[in-house]
């Protein structure tokens, strides 16, 4: 009776080693598209379909050189008990290989890659190398990038994905609540990098904003426009006006009375009575002209 029920006891152990979940992973992993379904490029044997789907979002969320047992203990948080090979996978990421290794011009950010006619996940033997490059690149939309696999045995093969790529712009977003007709300060924004998608009309520098008050109510939150601002007069018709006239050799000050008003910007007649002689001035600052020969 003793005898029978340790050879039933030695069964269920080995029937418990044989049915245990495993996982067969290449050396070398390389995502080649933000929506890549690990789930496709996983090989196991025993496993459920849901303890694949957790393994894949731990696989989908990490990058380098990562031992199995780290992954075995990650799964352990999850109750999954799992056994994979080999001992030790590279995981990389070709959004990250981009940034690395192409030089993105400033403000030019990535947004997206995805593969064409081939697989999501690449997978390559230990010591294969890989390269990007973007030949021509305009750095907007459906870009192809050529990745080269360089194998460890001096083996070369290629492939063509695709990158979406943005430009990102400096805007400012207001801080608190302003009234209509309201002067506005650089103190009360916050700065923020956002996509340049044409006809924004985001305000992208502050240097002449103390010339400018807004023209509507502006909400806490909202990104400030162009079309937001309304020019403040700097120059006021029949008022002493400086006149400042100057080309590459030499600069003079002068004095006169504007004829009308101007705001930033603004091509105003300048009158000096003295000389009877009219300047026609770009309005630079508060009660300012610059003439330019």
């Amino acid at each position: 009776m003793m005898t029978k029920f340790f050879v039933s006891l030695l069964f269920l152990v080995f029937s418990g080693f044989s049915l245990a979940c495993e996982i067969h992973l290449p050396a070398h992993l390389v995502v080649l598209s933000d929506r890549a379904q690990f789930e496709k490029s996983i090989h196991h044997s025993e496993c459920s379909a849901e303890t694949i789907i957790k393994f894949a979002e731990i696989l989908s969320s990490i990058e380098g050189k990562i031992p199995s047992y780290q992954l075995k203990r990650m799964l352990k948080v999850k109750n999954e008990s799992i056994n994979i090979q080999p001992a030790q996978i590279q995981v990389q990421h070709l959004s990250h290989l981009i940034r690395e290794q192409l030089s993105l011009p400033s403000g030019i950010h990535l947004k997206s890659t995805s593969a064409i006619n081939t697989s999501e996940i690449l997978t390559l033997d230990a010591g294969d190398k890989i390269q990007v490059e973007c030949n021509n690149c305009l750095y907007g939309v459906n870009q192809p990038i050529n990745v080269n696999v360089v194998g460890f045995d001096g083996s070369h093969r290629s492939l063509v994905v695709e990158a979406n790529f943005r430009k990102m712009v400096r805007a400012y977003k207001v801080q608190t609540f302003h009234p209509a007709f309201s002067e506005i300060s650089s103190s009360s924004l916050t700065e923020e990098l956002v996509e340049a998608i044409p006809h924004t009309d985001l305000v992208t520098d502050l240097s002449t904003l103390q010339f400018f008050k807004v023209n509507k109510p502006i909400k806490a939150g909202s990104f400030l426009r162009r079309s937001d601002l309304n020019a403040l007069n700097l120059v006021k018709a029949g008022l002493k006006t400086e006149v400042i006239i100057e080309n590459s050799l030499l600069k003079l000050k002068t004095y006169g009375v504007s004829r009308s008003n101007g705001s930033l910007g603004d091509f105003v007649e300048v009158f000096h009575p003295q000389k009877n002689k009219k300047y026609l001035g770009k309005v630079i600052d508060i009660n300012k002209v610059l003439v330019e020969l």
